[in-house]
Parts: C-alpha cells; structure tokens; sequence
C-alpha cells in the first residue's frame, strides 16, 4: 500500500484508478460515467474514479467492507454498470525514527506527581510515535511488552503509566516502555501487520502542597508569631520533591537559596511600620523545582499568608433627644454618626464600609425604617452603613440599634482560600485565623409633646355669615386620638405673616374683597418640647361692579378706559363682554372707537368664595354710541411721467378714503381742475395736494396729503441717416447721439406701435424715436429720414458674387455665395445655366444656395461636373434690374 505511486512522480500517494484496476484485472475497457460509495467513506473522487487508500482509516474485515458502484449512459442512471470490491490490507504505520537512546518518542509523566495520582492523566497518545503520512489503520490494539510495575494500562490509544520518586541523584526519574501496534486483515492480504515503538517517560517534578495560613493581627500581638517557622513543615508545604530552592521574598525573611525559616512577627512590624491601617495583606513564598528534561517542565509552589487586621472597639458618644413632632426635628439621622471610634497614635480606626457591616433593631416602638444587610459582604439592596432612619412621625420612646462589623470588613473582596491537606487527593477548608467581630449600641429618645391641635387649613367664611370675632381654638381639627387641644398659660396664638401676638377670640377687621389669616398656635412642656398646630382661613367680602353710563363718540376720537366710567370703589376683578362676541379678562378695556362697535358694555364681577362660601357679584352697564365720521385715508405718493399729460388724484387716494370729499392745490400749481392734474403744465419735480372730507359736524375734518412726482424724460437727438442697399440694414442699425435706459421707434409721430429692431429700412421713409427711462417714462419722439443708396452706387461697396466653387470640404467656397442679396430681396430668383445653355439650377428664398449640385427636373441631385457655369440673378422688387456672370466649379 505504501508503495502506491498514482501519478508516477516519484513519491508514494497511495491513489488509484478503479478504471484502470478493471482493465488490469479484465483486459477490457468500460464506458465511463459516475462512481458511488455505498459506504461513504469520502475517498473517491466518482467523476475519475480516483481512489485515495490513505483516506480509509481502517483495514478490512469482510470482503464489502469497501465498495464501490458505476453508473453510465448505457445501463441508465438508475442501474449498475459496474461493482468493485476492495480489499484493503492492514497496516500498522510507520515507526517515528529512535534516537541516541534508541526510543522512538520521549514524553513527561503528566500522572507522577501526587496530586494527578489522584485523577490519573494519560501521558500521551500512542499514534503520536507513528509517522502521519500514510496514516495507520484504526482498527488495530496497542499492546505493552513488559512486566514493569509502573505501567498502568492502555485505554484506547492513550497510555498510563507512573514513574516514582526517588529523592536525591540521580535527578532523572524515567523508564522506557516497549509497546506494539497490531492492525489484522483478510485473505488474499496479510492477516496482520505489527509496528514496535519505545516509549521514554520522565517523571514530572513536584514543588508540593502550600497550605495557606490565616493570622489575626491579635494573635501576633498576643505573641503567638514571636518565633521562626519553618516553611518546609507539613505544616506549610506537603509532599514537595526535596531538591528545590526558595525565592527571595519582598520582607528579607529568605536569604538563601536554602533558606526555608521566616518570621511572622518580624513581617508584622514592617507592615505597620508603614501602614498601620493595613486591613489585610498578602505574604507569599515560593518554592521551585526545575525540570529534569526537557519534555517536562520546572514546578513552582506559593505559600500564602494572609495577615489582618484587627478590629477596635468602638461606642456611642452621642445621646440624641427629641421632642415629638418637633418642627425641628431631622427627618432622618445617620446612626453611624453617634458613634466614636478608637484612635491610635493618631490614626482613626473606623469603619464607614457597606459591605460585611449590620446596623440591627434592639428594641423601641419600631425600627424607624432601618434597612439591615441580609447579604453580609455583599451588600443587600438599600443598606447603608450610615444607618439612616426616619424620624417623620415617631412615636415617643427610647430606640436601641446595634452596629455591628465583620472582621472580613478589612478584607471583603478577598478571594484567599485555606485548606489542610490531609493527603494528596483529600483536603477540608481551613476557618481559623479569622479576627473577631466588633459591636456596639446607640440610643436614640423621643420625648412626649402637649397637643396642640392638628394642622388646618382652607377654611372659608363670608363676611355677611360672620359676627365681629372668631374663637380661634373651636376653628382647629383634632385627630380624635390625643387629649383635648392644650389650653393654658403655656399656649399662644402667632401671626405667621407678622409674627405678632394674636388675641382669642379674634377681632375680624374690614374685609376688602377676601382676605387670608395664616396664624399658628404653640404649647411648651416641661422638657421644653413644642407642639404647633397650624391656622390658616380665608374671610371673603361681596365685589362691587360699579354704575350704569352712557357716553356718545366720535370713531376717530382718543383711546379712553371703560372702566373709568363705572365709578370709584369698583372691584378690578372682573370681566367685560360686549356686541359682536366682544369679551375680556382684564377690568381694564381700552375702547379705540376706530375699530371697537358700538352697544351695551356689560362689566361683570364674579360671585366670591369657593366651594363651601358663596357671596353674591353684580353688573354694570356702559352703552357707548359711535359715531362714524368721513376718512380722508392715509397720505400717499404717487410717480407719473410728464408725458401721461394728466392724472386723476381721486386714483391717488387711500383706497379706504371716503369719496366726496375736496382737493386742494396745496403749492399753488394752477394745474388742478377739480380732482384732474394738467400734467403740461407741471415742470419735472415733486407737488403736494391736499384731501379734506368731513362726516358728522360733531366730528373732526379729515385730511390726507397726495404727492405726486412728476418725471420728464429728454427727447432723444438724432440726424437723418443713408446705408447703402447692400447693407441689408434694420431699424436696429439707425444711430442715436444720446443716451437713455430704453428707446421705442415709431413709423409716425401719433402712432401707438412700436416697430421690431429687426425690420429692413426702407429708401425716403421717415422713422419716430422716442427715450425710455428706468421707471417707464418716455419722451417726445425724433423724427428720422433714411436714404438708402442704389446697387451700383459708387459710395457702396458691390456685392461681389464668388466667381469659384471648391467642393472639397475645406468649409471655404462650398457654395455660391449672394452676399446680403437674400435679405435685400426677399423674392429674388437665380437661375443657372451650363456652358451649353441648359439650366441646372434654380433657386429662391425657399432653397439652399447652389453648391454644385442640380435641383431641376431630370438631374435632380445630380453632382455637376467641374466647368464654367453661368447665372442670372433677377431682384423681383419691381425696381433693380436683373444682372448676369459666371461661377468655376472645381471638383
């Protein structure tokens, strides 16, 4: 199998070809078509027939083991052309190479030291001594040759065994073990196949057992830690191979190499040397072994010891008293702030810690809504060390609270364990070392009160229900619980927005509308505790809404107030309503008889009281008569041009101006006739008019100012002018001397159509030129008389026909060029003719100029040869005559 070369380059690949092992077993050939492995084994490939014998990881057992099946187009896809049954040999793998100590693979005892004695650990799997590539089979058995002690057995692949300890040299703990890799088969191939190895185990080393050590600083200081210890005692350290070495540590207590011996007092009083508030601090020693080969590792062991500090007593200092409902009495204490904590060379032991602390109710008439900590170092929801309670409305009494704090306070995220080892493989935790908890009580008193009456507050009286005064104690609730409101030498009635001394029974005074009493009333005892009941009512009075009036107005007449027309002594309380929806809050209403309407202005005063009192309001009424005087609206201005030659001032006014009324020539211009400005008259410049209208005689005279700016604009200056025909000119070549926003031009001097800039000029015809400002003004209009010269006119150019064609596309001479003849006649007629008098083209405004192609019937489209060709141009204006030459056509 391992000599299996399936694409013959040299290097075994285990492939073959189960096309060709049909044809090297039958002489014959198949047709080709689709492999299937009924047993899916993922080593064929079913489009080649490539098989991969290295991919299949066990040896055969029964002749099917591996089988494989061909489907082709000649039996159908659903039947099989072909089965092939493969025996496969076994093969046990190929041996690692040995080395000097003729083993093939060294490997470190994971299950020699004591503590994997107990859960036993393979130390490695087997196949990892054969060659990968090709792979053994699966299904052989790993067998040990040998009677050592120390083989534990085989499971699986995986291997067992224990390599002792032997103190001292030599240092090496290691024993070689020979096993064998047996894979069987069937006939026709082996019945089995065997492959040997050598096995070297070392011995991993094993630096021991650490037995951590809890110490309370109380116990050094009751001199328990006064001596050395030994750190290779049991005690500390269990089961360590002997040939380990100690690692200097942070305190100077190792020195060697060698040294195992320490001093727990020594460490102490450098740790409080610097920190005398330590709360815990970790001492740790190490102990190492190093590896004995290199497969292995070295081994390292920490002794841990935890030193903790003390906790130092504590107790209450502070005795809070208080009084009953005393309005000074805290809503909430802290307890933690009774208590005093020890001090030493002036360093404070307390401990202000949420976590491994209690605060616990002793006894009292309730706990005050103290939270405790049910989850000790871990604080429950809520819990405070402060242990804050509330005083609102605790029953008088004496309260005991205990606070009491866990040695772990110092320490409580701490994660140190302690065990004793009593073997390797058993162990229990370790509990001693802990400090002990500290306690102490704090007392709180709440002393009894004299009644003062409960709070009361809201009440409501009219002044018609009430006589002159009001016994101030029948006014206030009780609880119907304590005794009867305390009356007697010690109770007093206050003025709480005053502070003065109030009698009982109490004086009303004169009521102005509604008036609020807050009084309080106190008592005293003997332990100096205060009770004070607040007072608080309201006494209202009836509003009044004022007298009747009437009043008559003009609409353009001064805003007035009407609430200064219903008299003195009215309540501003109240509300107004009026025609049209009218309504307002406020008592002041501010009446413009320019927009508010005339009618009844009712002004209402509300009922006074509240729920439980009810005092009557009133009205009143103020009727105002508008009268509507004439508008002259609002001044105006308005721009016209000189040449619109009058305007109408009533088109001027405010469109809210009423009609009627009389203009006035405000400069004297002579120029108005009635509400008519004779705008020829006027010079440019600004003039003022005035509008005056009157309605009721009781009313005043209306005016309003209209100014009028009147612009004038500069007639144009212009000359006659003459162009030649051949110039094709347009009104839009015409020259003007002067300057303007805007010019129109006109073909007389009364006509209202302006011509296009683009029209054609005509010979003897005169033309109209008027100036247009920025604001649209224009002027008086120019006259303009142009000449235009004739055809052959000697002061004008000719128009000069090309008398060549090149029709090479070189966009020079590619057509026969007439000038601006097209322009100048518009119904012109051109006629070409070749050198034998036959006509070639005929052309007009409706057709392209002649390019050298024909256009006339029989030779339409026809590209004319190069020659002389001759034309006839005729004008068609009834007045030019027509004129003839001659055009080279070039091809």
């Amino acid at each position: 199998m391992t000599q299996i070369d399936g694409d013959n380059d040299g290097t075994p690949d285990g492939i073959i070809n189960l096309y060709e092992e049909y044809t090297n077993l039958t002489g014959n050939v198949i047709q080709a078509g689709v492999w299937f492995d009924p047993n899916f084994t993922f080593a064929l490939n079913e489009n080649t027939g490539d098989l991969f014998l290295w991919d299949l990881n066990e040896s055969s057992t029964t002749p099917t083991d591996y089988s494989f099946e061909l489907t082709n187009s000649d039996c159908g896809s659903d039947t099989v052309a072909l089965t092939i049954n493969l025996i496969l040999g076994p093969f046990s793998g190929i041996a690692l190479p040995t080395n000097l100590d003729d083993v093939n693979v060294q490997v470190c005892d994971e299950g020699s030291t004591p503590t994997d004695l107990c859960i036993p650990l393979p130390d490695m799997d087997l196949f990892e001594a054969l060659e990968s590539l090709p792979s053994p089979h699966t299904n052989g058995q790993w067998i040990y040759e040998g009677s050592s002690p120390n083989f534990v057995n085989i499971s699986d692949s995986e291997l067992f065994v224990t390599i002792p300890y032997v103190p001292g040299p030599p240092l090496v703990d290691e024993e070689t073990f020979e096993l064998v890799y047996r894979v069987e088969g069937i006939a026709p191939c082996n019945l089995v196949q065997e492959t040997r190895v050598k096995i070297s185990v070392v011995r991993q080393v094993f630096s021991g057992l650490a037995q951590n050590t809890r110490i309370c600083e109380a116990s050094i200081l009751n001199g328990d830690f006064d001596n050395d210890i030994d750190l290779t005692d049991d005690e500390f350290l269990l089961l360590e191979d002997i040939e380990g070495t100690w690692e200097m540590d942070m305190f100077g207590q190792v020195t060697s190499l060698g040294d195992s011996e320490i001093n727990i007092n020594d460490i102490y009083q450098q740790i409080i040397a610097n920190n005398p508030r330590f709360g815990c601090v970790d001492v740790d020693f190490t102990y190492s072994v190093d590896q004995r080969s290199g497969v292995c590792e070295d081994a390292s062991t920490t002794i841990s010891f935890k030193l903790y500090e003390y906790l130092r007593p504590f107790l209450q200092t502070n005795f809070p008293e208080f009084c009953e409902d005393d309005p000074s009495l805290p809503t909430t204490i802290n307890l933690y702030d009774q208590l005093t904590f020890a001090s030493e060379n002036g360093v404070l032991f307390d401990y202000p810690s949420d976590a491994c602390t209690q605060w616990s109710f002793i006894s009292g008439p309730s706990n005050l809504g103290l939270v405790s900590n049910s989850g000790g170092c871990t604080p429950s929801t809520g819990y405070t060390h402060l242990g804050t309670v509330s005083l609102i409305d605790a029953e008088p009494g004496t309260y005991v609270f205990r606070y009491t704090v866990s040695p772990e306070v110092n320490c409580s995220s701490d994660d140190f364990t302690a065990v004793d080892y009593s073997d390797a493989c058993t162990s229990t935790p370790d509990s001693t070392g802990f400090c002990d908890e500290e306690s102490a009580e704090v007392v709180i008193v709440i002393y009894p009160k004299n009644y003062a009456g409960e709070n009361t507050i809201g009440l409501s009286f009219c002044e018609t229900d009430l006589s002159s005064s009001i016994d101030l104690i029948g006014l206030l609730d009780t609880n119907g619980v304590d005794d009867p409101i305390y009356v007697g030498s010690l109770g007093n009635w206050f003025d709480v927005d005053t502070g003065n001394l109030v009698n009982n029974p109490f004086i009303i005074p004169e009521i102005n509308g509604q008036q609020t009493f807050n009084f309080v009333y106190t008592t005293t005892t003997a332990n100096n505790c205060l009770d004070r009941a607040d007072l608080s009512f309201t006494i209202y009075g009836q509003y009044s809404a004022g007298t009747d009036n009437a009043v008559q107005v003009c609409n353009d007449e001064n805003i007035f107030n009407l609430f200064d027309l219903l008299g003195s002594n009215v309540s501003t309380i109240g509300s107004w309503t009026g025609p049209n929806g009218f309504t307002s809050a406020t008592n002041d209403v501010f009446f413009d008889p320019s927009s508010y309407a005339g009618g009844d202005y009712i002004y209402t005063v509300p009922d006074n009281g509240d729920d439980t009192v009810f005092c009557t309001g009133g009205q009143a009424v103020v009727t105002v008569s508008v009268i509507q005087n004439a508008n002259a609206g609002l001044d105006m201005q308005t721009t016209v041009c000189r040449s619109d030659l009058q305007v109408d001032l009533i088109n001027v006014l405010d469109p809210a101006a009423d009609l009627g009324g009389v203009f006035e020539d405000v400069d004297n211009t002579n120029a108005l006739n009635g509400s008519v400005v004779d705008l020829s008259l006027l010079e440019e410049g600004n003039y003022n008019f005035q509008y005056t209208v009157q309605g009721d005689l009781q009313c005043n005279v209306s005016t309003a100012i209209l100014s009028v700016s009147v612009i004038d604009v500069e007639a144009p200056n212009a000359q006659n002018q003459t162009f030649c025909l051949t110039d094709a000119a347009t009104i839009g070549d015409l020259e003007i001397l002067s300057s303007a926003f805007d010019f129109n031009w006109y073909d007389s001097a009364e006509s209202t159509d302006t011509l296009p800039l683009d029209l054609l000029l005509v010979n003897g015809e005169d033309y109209f030129v008027s100036a247009i400002d920025s604001d649209g003004c224009e002027s008086d209009r120019t006259q303009i008389i142009v000449t235009l010269l004739s055809f052959n006119d000697s002061n004008c150019d000719d128009c000069e026909i090309n008398d060549g064609i090149s029709d090479n596309d070189d966009n020079e001479n590619e057509v026969l060029d007439l000038c601006n003849l097209p322009e100048i006649f518009p119904g012109y007629e051109i006629k070409i003719f070749n050198r034998y008098g036959t006509l070639v083209f005929k052309g007009n405004n409706n057709t392209g100029l002649f390019d050298g192609t024909s256009n006339v019937s029989l030779t339409i489209g026809n590209r004319l040869p190069s020659g002389t060709y001759f034309y006839v141009f005729n004008p068609n204006d009834g007045i030019t005559d027509a004129f003839q030459g001659s055009v080279y056509l070039s091809r």
